[in-house]
Order: structure tokens, then C-alpha cells, then sequence
């Protein structure tokens, strides 16, 4: 019937056009409309019947009703071609024609195959801006009839599907659109899917680092360099590797990626004196463009293509610009007690590093399970704070030696939050690290906002409006009363380190940032404090003596001053929402996740040899013990309900 129909149609077509042909000279063009769309409704009615018996013709009948309108329209339009549409008509088949809107139309009613004809070598004409020509022919538009299912997206060919389907598997196209001079393989890979999936807990993740021994060989010299000289210097300069990120059954690989060694008090180098490797923490970078002479010498790369440098610079994986890589230093058996911390800090509204799992690589040989890290930068922040707010100044809050003129004295302090604490910006590659080590806007702060900060909290009489106005009151109690109950030794409470202050652009208020708590919830490896039996209002610092933060000492302490009495009340509020959640009330979770986590990576968490630092054998374990002195961790349900029966206890 679809043959009969489409032969019909064709003939139909081509007398109706031949009338509009002669219609057209004298009339404008209006008799002949009416004459094509009645014939073609008499087509309508006359093959109901048939129609009505399968129903993909009822869908192809709608189609060929509007389109051959469409048809109409066209060669009223283009007086020009009537006569010779009409030859072509006659004499050509429609599906050889290359007058595309009226064979089109013919094609569709009498085939559901996608064309197989050579493409036209004109241009052909479209629908779209036919109907919207009818507005220069007001007279021809009553006859369009609009078509009751918008048509159907192109298809691509199955060439094109298959290069489609290889890149989804192995490099994610950026959510933004790709500039025509800028590579794909340089803009985000993975996106936003790859990131909530590398920190997935469900997922076993695989970070499989590929490296020249030449390269190696420059991480050795460059902590020979550095390092090995001067404990407190570490080299920044990044060598070359290949990256493949490996997520479920799903592989990224990425080109000319940076490594350098990560770490402070836990930097090693790549082999021990005797040859053997050492197990080391990483850092990578995405968008490490080798190129600078005073660190690469003659070894520096040479970019012939400024774009492809530019988009180098840009690259991000998983919208990441790095991605920390550390190693078990602190012994936690059960391996996800910092990742399980990370729960606790969002529950209460905190802003937290999202931390994972993986298996770590090294050129096909297994180095065991380590930790990877989101860094706390520019990207970490537009994920999580308002446009309003973002552009402010960023501090990292660490131990130093260094004072604002930029010199090494000798003397440690933690960051104490005290007038003179020390700001600026490291260069590790001198073992300059401030107090607080200013991280964006290294070019234009004046550290306006930080000086501000501290000059208010170490007044004698601060008032209630005066903190306020540099402080972020309820986010500061939330992130204290998390701080207390993740328990961690080394925090901005107990030693005065590893921490984040950030001043937000939209009214310059602090708020605090997580970070490093790899002692946290029963781990005191290399401190023995344990943080578990300390009253969450102590005027005291676990590895200290007396409280030297006046913010803690002025806010949260048994005896705060009185006019800030009421910021103590909001963190006990705090305090008893946390408490109640299933986080703290039960070792249900914890051991939900520590299951998972043990399923994934038990078999891969001895690595490949035994290295030269490595004390003792990695495991999966809910006991606590790291035998040796002060290096004793208790397990997650010693400390869990431990703390829980000191906060229980305790009194403002």
C-alpha cells in the first residue's frame, strides 16, 4: 500500500504543482494552494481505511499532510522553479531528486529505512526557513499546516556512534562547549560524573601511574636536591607521567601529567640509600605545562602552539586541577577512619575535602592501598560557596618558623591565631611556610581581611558586633563542635595546625576549612593524646598546655568572657546534634563503610615488596593497635564510645 500511496502522492504533486504554475501568473498564487492541500486531504480520506489497519501509517499520513503543505508553499515561493520542479517531478524518481524538500517528504511517507542516496550536491532547501518565508507571502501562509510531532533529531551514522561510545569510555567531553581551537583531550576529563565516582565509596578506584626511569630518577635527585639537605625544604618541581584513573570498569588516561613527592614530616624519597624503593605519598597536576626554564633548564618544553598550551593550563580531570596521594603514615587498621571523619564534618554543614580510596601503581606494580584528596582551592570553593562569596583570601594554618619579613628564625609555633603569627606566601623550595600561607589572590592581597581578624579576637573587650562583623558566628560553632568530636590531635584546637581560615568576598566574615585529619577518631600515632577524654569545653590544647587560640579561649572555654558567653551556647546546641546522629550513636556505619572498603582493596593491599619504610605488614582491621609506645591507636568503638561518655559527663 505505502508503494500505491507514494506513487499516488507523486503524481498528485506534480499535477497540483503544473496548475500553481499557470494559477500563480495571474492570480498571486492563491488558487493553487487549496487545490494541492483538498487533493491531498481526498488522499486522506479515501485510504482511511487502509490506514486504519496498521498504525505506523496513521503516523506516516500525518507526516505526509503537513510536509506536502510545505511543498506547496515552496513552489509558490520560488516562481522561478515551477516549471522545472514540475519536469523534475515527472521524470525523476523522488528519492533521486535534488529538490530536497519535496523529495524528503515523498521519502519519509514511502520508506522507515534511513536514506542510503548519495548526498545532494546542493544545497538543500529547509524546511524552517520555508515556513518562516511565508511572512514575505502573506497570502500562501493560511495553507501551512503545522505538523502535529516535532521531526525526529539526526541520527549519526554508525561511524560516528562508535567514535562517540569510544570517547565516553575513556575521555568524558567538558559539560561546557569545546572552542574550536581548544583539544578535547585538554579540557575536563570526566567532569563532574568522574568526580562524585572517584569519591564513591562503592567504587574500586585505580590510579595507575606510568614513568621513564629517567623520570624517577629526577624525583630522587630532586629530593637529594632539596630535602636531603634541609628538612624543611621540598622540591615543587613536577616530573612527567601518564595517568590512568581506572573507576568501576571505566578507564581515563591522561597524557603529561605532573608527580612530584608529597609530604612534610612524612616526605620520603623514591628509594631508600641501599636501592629499595620507599612507599611515597604524591602529589599530581593536570595542568603542569613543563615549560619553565629556571626549574626545567634545557630540559623545558617547547610548545609550538600557543592554544595547546593555553588549554594545557586549563586541563582538569574530574574538575580537579591536582589530586593528593597519601600513604597509610598513621596506621589506622580499618583505613577509612578519615574518610568516615569526612560524614561527621558534612553532617554538620562544614566545609570538608571529599577524600577516597584507590589503589596506587607504579609503572603495572601494585604499591598498595592509599588515601586520595580533593585539594582545598579556587575549585573546592566554587563547589561549595556562592558566587558572592567566592574571590576571597584563602589561608592554610600550619606550624612555621618564618616571620613576615620572610625569614627563617628557628623558633616553631603553630598557627595560634596571635598578632604575631606570621602571613604570606611559601616557597617551599626555601622552607619559607607561614603561619598562614596564603593560597589565591597572591598578587593582589594586602591580607586586609586576616590583619582585621586577628586584631578583633585579641582586643581584651571584644564585643558581640565587633566578632560578628569578621566571624561567621554559626558556622564557627558547627565547625568547632565537629572538630571536637572527630577528636584529632593535630586540629586548630589541640596544636594549632591543619586547617583552612577563609575570608568570604561577600561580607568578609571567616569561615573554617577541614583538612589533614589522618589522627582523627581514635589515631594518636607518633602524638598519644587522646583526644577522647578530653570536656569539649576545656580551656586546654591536647598536645599543649593552656588554650593560646583567644578565639577558642574567648568563645568555648569554661570561663569565656561574658559578652561572648552566648557563642559557647550555640556550640553546645551543636554539640547535642551531633551526638544524636546515627554517625556517633552506633558503629553501625562506620562499619558499613569499613566492609565496603575491605572488599574492594583487601586483595590488593599488600603492595608488590616489602618497601625500606614500611614498618609493618598493611591490613584490614577494626582493632586499633599500632604497638610501640606512643604510637597506640584505640579502635573506632573505644573511641566512639569513649568520647560519647566524656561529652555525656561534661559541664560548660
Amino acid at each position: 500500500m505505502k508503494k500505491k500511496l507514494s506513487l499516488l502522492l507523486a503524481l498528485l504533486i506534480t499535477a497540483s504543482l503544473a496548475g500553481c504554475s499557470g494559477g500563480n501568473e495571474n492570480s498571486g498564487g492563491t488558487s493553487a494552494e487549496p487545490t494541492v492541500t483538498s487533493q491531498i486531504s481526498e488522499i486522506s480520506e479515501n485510504e482511511s481505511s487502509d490506514v486504519s489497519e496498521e498504525s505506523q501509517q496513521s503516523s506516516e499520513q500525518t507526516s505526509e499532510q503537513a510536509e506536502s503543505s510545505v511543498v506547496s508553499q515552496s513552489s509558490v515561493n520560488d516562481e522561478s522553479s515551477k516549471d522545472e520542479s514540475s519536469k523534475e517531478a515527472v521524470s525523476e524518481t523522488p528519492q533521486a531528486s535534488n529538490e530536497s524538500s519535496k523529495e524528503s517528504s515523498v521519502e519519509e511517507i514511502t520508506s522507515t529505512e534511513p536514506s542510503k542516496s548519495e548526498p545532494s550536491k546542493t544545497e538543500p532547501l529547509k524546511t524552517e526557513p520555508s515556513v518562516q518565508s511565508s511572512s514575505e507571502a502573506p497570502n500562501a501562509q493560511s495553507s501551512v499546516q503545522t505538523p502535529s510531532k516535532a521531526p525526529e533529531p539526526e541520527q549519526p551514522s554508525k561511524a560516528e556512534s562508535s567514535v562517540v561510545s569510544q570517547v565516553s569510555e575513556t575521555i568524558k567531553p567538558t559539560p561546557e562547549p569545546v572552542k574550536p581551537d581548544t583539544p578535547v583531550s585538554d579540557n575536563d576529563i570526566g567532569g563532574m560524573e568522574l568526580y562524585e565516582q572517584l569519591f564513591n565509596m562503592q567504587n574500586a578506584v585505580t590510579v595507575d601511574i606510568s614513568m621513564d626511569k629517567s623520570e624517577i630518577d629526577k624525583l630522587q635527585t630532586d629530593y637529594q636536591k632539596y630535602t636531603a639537605r634541609d628538612e624543611n625544604k621540598k622540591s615543587e618541581i613536577y616530573r612527567k607521567a601518564n595517568v590512568t584513573i581506572k573507576v568501576g570498569s571505566k578507564s581515563y588516561t591522561i597524557d603529561e601529567v605532573g608527580i612530584r613527592l608529597k609530604g612534610n614530616q612524612s616526605l620520603e624519597p623514591f628509594y631508600a640509600p641501599n636501592g629499595t624503593p620507599n612507599i611515597c605519598s604524591f602529589k599530581l597536576s593536570f595542568d603542569e605545562t613543563f615549560d619553565d626554564k629556571d626549574e626545567y633548564g634545557s630540559n623545558a618544553k617547547v610548545w609550538t602552539d600557543d592554544n595547546a598550551r593555553k588549554a594545557r593550563k586549563k586541563r582538569t580531570v574530574a574538575t580537579l586541577n591536582e589530586l593528593d596521594m597519601k600513604w597509610n603514615i598513621c596506621y589506622d587498621n580499618t583505613n577509612i577512619r578519615e574518610i568516615y571523619a569526612t560524614k561527621l564534618f558534612e553532617s554538620a554543614n562544614v566545609l570538608v575535602q571529599k577524600i577516597g580510596l584507590s589503589q596506587m601503581k607504579i609503572n603495572g606494580n601494585n604499591y598498595g592501598l592509599v588515601k586520595i584528596y580533593e585539594p582545598v582551592d579556587n575549585n573546592f570553593l566554587e563547589k561549595r560557596l556562592p558566587e558572592s562569596a567566592l574571590d576571597g583570601d584563602l589561608y592554610k594554618c600550619m606550624w612555621s618558623e618564618t616571620n613576615n619579613a620572610g625569614n627563617r628564625t628557628g623558633r616553631w609555633r603553630g598557627a595560634t591565631y596571635q598578632l604575631d603569627n606570621s602571613y604570606g606566601i611559601q616557597d617551599n623550595s626555601e622552607g619559607i611556610k607561614y603561619n598562614f600561607n596564603l593560597k589565591t589572590n597572591k598578587k593582589s592581597s594586602k591580607h586586609e581581611s586576616l590583619k582585621n581578624f586577628l586584631s578583633v579576637i585579641n582586643k581584651s573587650n571584644v564585643t558581640k558586633d565587633e566578632l560578628e562583623k569578621v566571624l561567621d558566628v554559626d558556622y564557627y560553632a558547627s565547625f568547632m563542635a565537629a572538630e571536637y568530636f572527630a577528636g584529632d590531635p593535630d586540629d586548630i584546637r589541640n596544636n594549632y595546625n591543619n586547617h583552612y581560615i577563609y575570608f568570604r568576598k561577600d561580607n568578609g566574615k571567616a569561615i573554617f576549612i577541614v583538612y589533614d585529619n589522618d589522627r582523627t577518631m581514635g589515631i594518636t600515632y607518633g602524638l598519644n593524646k587522646n583526644c577522647a577524654v578530653r570536656n569539649p569545653y576545656s580551656n586546654y590544647a591536647a598536645t599543649q598546655s593552656e588554650q593560646a587560640n583567644p578565639l577558642i579561649s574567648k568563645t568555648i572555654s569554661h570561663n569565656p568572657l561574658s559578652s561572648l558567653a552566648y557563642v559557647r551556647d550555640k556550640y553546645a546546641n551543636e554539640l547535642k546534634k551531633l551526638s544524636q546522629t546515627s554517625i556517633l550513636t552506633s558503629d553501625a556505619e562506620f562499619n558499613k563503610m569499613y566492609n565496603t572498603a575491605k572488599n574492594n582493596y583487601e586483595s590488593i593491599i599488600k603492595p608488590y615488596t616489602r618497601f625500606a619504610n614500611q614498618e609493618q605488614d598493611f591490613k584490614f582491621s577494626l582493632d586499633g593497635n599500632k604497638n610501640g609506645g606512643n604510637r597506640d591507636n584505640m579502635s573506632f568503638e573505644q573511641f566512639r564510645s569513649t568520647i560519647m561518655s566524656t561529652y555525656q559527663t561534661a559541664k560548660p
